[in-house]
C-alpha cells in the first residue's frame, strides 16, 4: 500500500482492528512479566543473574532475526509476519509449562524472540501502511497505547493466575491470548502486487535505522532493568500486589500518550528524547534511594512520564526516512535495538544486583538513563539538522 492509497482519516476500521490485534498480543506478553521472574527465582531456585538472563534471552534471538525478518515482510506482506509471530509466541509460552531448569526457560525465551520479532515488525509496518504520512507520530503513539494497556492488564492477570492456579496456568492462558490476533489480521496488507526485488535471508541493517536505533538502545537500558526486577523489588518493599505497579506505570503512559499523541510530531526527536531520558533517570533514582512502598509508587510515576514518547519520536524518524518499499526492513533494523536493550540490560542489571542489591541495580539504571540524556545531541544531531 503506497501513500496514494492512504486517505486523510487515521481511525479507519483497519487501523482499529490492527490495534485490537496488538492489544491482545501485548496482554499475552504482559501477563508473563511478573510470572517469569518469580517462576525462575522461586520455582527453579535461580539467582539475580539467572532472572536477568531468562528475562532478556528473547532479545538475543529477536535482535539476530529482525534484519532478516524485515525484508520478508516487504516481500511476502505484513499478514505473513503476523501469522508467524502469533504462532511463534504462543509456542514459546507453551514451552515454559514443562520447564524444569533455567536452561529450558532460556530456550523457550529464545523461541519467543523469533515470534516477537515477526509480530512486532508486521504490526508496526501494517499500522504505518494505514496512516496518513503527516500523522505517523500520532499513529505510533496510539499504537503504543495498546502496548501499555497490555502492560496494565497483562501483569495483573498473570499474577492472579499464578497465585490461584500456578505458573503453568498463567503460561497456558498467555499462549491462548497470543493466538487471538490470528482472527484480526485480515486488516493487514497481504503480499504486495509488486514486491521489492531484494534478496531474502540476507542479514543487513537499513541505514535509516542506525542513529535512531542507537539512541533507542541506550535509552531503553534503564527500562529493561525496570521490567526485569520491579516485580521482585516491589514485593520486597511490601507492595501487596506487584501487578498494580505495572498497571500504574501503564496507566500513566496510556493517559499521556492519548492526551499528547501529537507531541512527538510537534517537538521533534531531539527534544522528546531528552525529556524522556531526564524523567527516566529521575524516576529510577527515586526507586533506588526511597526504599518503601511510597518510594516505589513515586518513582514509577516519574519513570512512566519518561517513557511516554521515546519510542514514537525515534520510530517516526525511521519511517519518514525509509522508502515505503523497505518499511519492514527499516522497522526491523530499528526495533533490533529494543531487543538488544531487553537482552543486555537485564543481564547487566542482574550482575549489579548480585554484587550489591536491587536498589543498587536501579541506581545503575538511573546512571544509564543520565548517560543517554548526555548522548542525545551527539547521536541525533551530528550535523545540526534534526530538531
Amino acid at each position: 500500500m503506497d501513500e496514494s492509497e492512504v486517505g486523510v482519516r487515521l481511525f479507519t476500521r483497519r487501523f482499529l482492528l490492527l490495534c485490537a490485534a496488538s492489544l491482545a498480543y501485548f496482554v499475552a506478553l504482559g501477563s508473563t512479566w511478573p510470572v517469569g521472574p518469580a517462576f525462575v527465582e522461586h520455582d527453579l531456585g535461580g539467582g539475580a543473574v539467572a532472572v536477568g538472563l531468562s528475562v532478556g534471552a528473547f532479545g538475543f534471538s529477536a535482535a539476530l532475526l529482525r534484519p532478516v525478518i524485515g525484508p520478508l515482510g516487504d516481500r511476502k506482506g505484513r499478514r505473513f509476519l503476523l501469522v508467524l509471530g502469533s504462532v511463534g509466541v504462543s509456542t514459546s509460552l507453551l514451552l515454559l509449562v514443562p520447564a524444569t531448569s533455567v536452561v529450558m526457560v532460556v530456550a523457550a525465551r529464545l523461541v519467543l524472540g523469533m515470534g516477537e520479532a515477526a509480530f512486532f515488525i508486521g504490526i508496526t509496518s501494517a499500522i504505518q501502511d494505514q496512516c496518513p504520512p503527516d500523522r505517523r507520530g500520532e499513529a505510533t503513539s496510539y499504537f503504543t497505547v495498546t502496548l501499555y494497556l497490555g502492560l496494565a492488564i497483562g501483569p495483573a492477570l498473570g499474577e492472579r493466575l499464578m497465585e490461584t492456579s500456578g505458573a503453568d496456568r498463567a503460561f497456558v492462558v498467555a499462549a491462548l491470548l497470543g493466538l487471538v490476533p490470528l482472527m484480526l489480521i485480515g486488516a493487514a496488507p497481504g503480499r504486495p502486487v509488486e514486491p521489492p526485488d531484494v534478496p531474502l535471508l540476507r542479514w543487513r541493517l537499513h541505514r535509516a535505522a542506525l542513529r535512531p536505533g542507537l539512541m533507542l538502545f541506550i535509552g531503553l537500558m534503564a527500562y529493561s532493568g525496570f521490567l526485569a526486577f520491579m516485580a521482585l523489588h516491589a514485593a520486597e518493599m511490601g507492595v501487596a500486589s506487584t501487578g498494580t505497579v505495572f498497571a500504574l506505570f501503564a496507566t500513566i503512559v496510556v493517559s499521556v500518550r492519548l492526551l499528547g499523541a501529537r507531541l512527538p510530531d510537534r517537538l521533534g526527536a531531539l527534544t522528546t528524547t531528552r525529556l524522556s531520558m531526564g524523567f527516566t533517570s529521575a524516576g529510577m533514582l527515586v526507586i533506588s534511594l526511597w526504599t518503601d512502598p511510597t518510594g516505589v509508587v513515586i518513582g514509577v510515576v516519574v519513570m512512566a512520564i519518561g517513557q511516554c514518547f521515546l519510542f514514537p519520536a525515534l520510530f517516526t524518524m525511521v519511517v519518514e526516512t525509509a522508502p515505503d518499499s523497505a518499511r519492514s526492513h527499516a522497522i526491523g533494523s530499528f526495533s533490533m535495538s529494543f531487543d538488544l536493550a531487553m537482552a543486555i540490560g537485564p543481564l547487566l542489571v542482574g550482575v549489579v544486583v548480585a554484587l550489591t542489591d536491587r536498589p543498587g541495580g536501579f541506581f545503575f539504571c538511573a546512571v544509564m538513563a543520565a548517560l543517554a540524556f548526555a548522548l542525545t545531541g551527539p547521536i541525533l544531531r551530528p550535523s545540526g539538522t534534526i530538531q
